[in-house]
């Protein structure tokens, strides 16, 4: 007698039910995913930033197939294709361009929703958090995709490398490195001014003598910082201060928690850097004066911070900007006067590119202080920095 079909409980029937659902919204959510990606490439968005948009804006497990979904695009294309740049986001995101074009595993989102508890879920939230991604500017070679024309002329492939020296750039992280260590603010700041005099001069001296070798012609480029919460205005105005400071200009991406630096490439890195280790810094002194306060108490407000964070960001331009006067003033009398003229004619090419790349827009009056103490506190704690250089430099 052959055997009759064994059955099924409601709990099995239930489970092979959903199973087959799964395997159907994944199948039709692949393509979706994948035109997505292509079409983020295509406005402008980098590997990292548009990871960093789906956790800001979405869930830890809408990210996590935000992540899968940016590696199976990266198999699609060459290793040599790839810009230094975006295969250096592709790393950090654990994703490796094959030597040769790549086939793309049609079950790579299958995988990656088998982790996550709630697999639907999180496909509709990253569904939700890209589905409107507003354009940027292509500031990067999109791999594969010749078709689609960089923004302006300074991209990192049309300029002359000026990337700091590495030995200068490790004595500045390594000052920096001193400032985020210690819990005296006035160490703090005067290794960050004596680190932004090193860059500085770095930069200076360096326009000086390529412009009169007569070189290869080195032209402005732009790059996007990300900006994390909480207070990501205030923080985006510190970026706006240091970008002069550093004689860039910054433009600042409205709903999007983005600034785009522009200027030439040693200044463009000397903001990025300042700007990471002042952000640590800045935090390390809310936090003191948090453990300071009571529970409840003004210091600890929203207000209060954010208003601390902007005090800080003015009083640190304003010392930056005025130590960088007298750098650019000793070199002009060093080089007999031939660094001015190159300034204003950097100065102008900046302005050009930003032009170019922002050709419609608008200055806007930035948020003030809403909280008088808070700012004044954010001053005082950018102020405190009165140790003699000499000192400084024997640290």
């Amino acid at each position: 007698m052959a055997a009759g079909r064994r059955g099924l409980s409601r709990d099995q029937a239930r489970s092979v039910l959903e199973e087959i659902a799964l395997r159907t919204v994944v199948d039709a959510a692949r393509p979706l995913i994948e035109d997505l990606v292509t079409a983020a490439w295509a406005n402008g968005w980098q590997p990292t930033e548009l990871v960093w948009h789906t956790r800001r804006v979405a869930t830890a497990a809408a990210e996590e197939l935000m992540v899968a979904g940016v590696r199976a695009d990266a198999a699609r294309v060459r290793a040599a294709d790839v810009h230094p740049l975006w295969a250096a986001q592709l790393a950090e995101l654990g994703a490796t361009p094959p030597e040769q074009s790549g086939h793309l595993d049609p079950g790579w989102l299958r995988a990656a929703a088998d982790d996550s508890a709630d697999p639907v879920g999180a496909l509709c939230d990253l569904l939700a958090a890209t589905g409107m991604l507003p354009p940027l500017q292509v500031l990067l070679p999109v791999p594969g995709r010749p078709d689609i024309a960089l923004d302006a002329v300074g991209s990192d492939l049309d300029t002359t490398p000026e990337g700091i020296d590495p030995k200068v750039l490790a004595k500045v992280r390594a000052l920096l490195a001193k400032a985020e260590a210690t819990t005296f603010e006035a160490e703090a700041q005067a290794f960050t001014a004596k680190a932004h005099d090193l860059m500085t001069r770095h930069s200076l001296e360096h326009a000086v003598v390529s412009r009169s070798a007569g070189g290869a012609r080195v032209r402005p480029l732009a790059r996007r910082l990300l900006i994390d919460d909480p207070y990501a205005d205030a923080k985006g105005l510190l970026v706006q201060i240091l970008a002069q400071a550093s004689r860039c200009r910054a433009v600042s991406h409205q709903g999007l928690q983005m600034s785009t630096v522009v200027g030439f490439e040693s200044d463009v890195a000397a903001t990025e850097v300042l700007f990471t280790s002042l952000l640590v810094q800045a935090q390390t002194a809310l936090q003191e004066l948090a453990r300071s306060s009571r529970a409840g108490s003004r210091e600890r407000s929203r207000g209060f911070r954010a208003s601390f964070l902007r005090g800080f960001a003015h009083r640190i331009g304003e010392r930056l900007e005025a130590a960088g006067r007298d750098t650019v003033a000793d070199l002009d009398r060093e080089s007999g006067g031939a660094l001015v003229p190159v300034l204003v004619e950097r100065e102008a090419e900046v302005e050009d590119h930003l032009s170019q790349l922002f050709p419609r827009m608008v200055t806007r009056q930035g948020a003030a202080p809403t909280d008088a103490l808070g700012y004044r506190a954010g001053t005082a704690a950018a102020e405190r920095a009165d140790l003699p250089w000499a000192q400084v430099a024997r640290g």
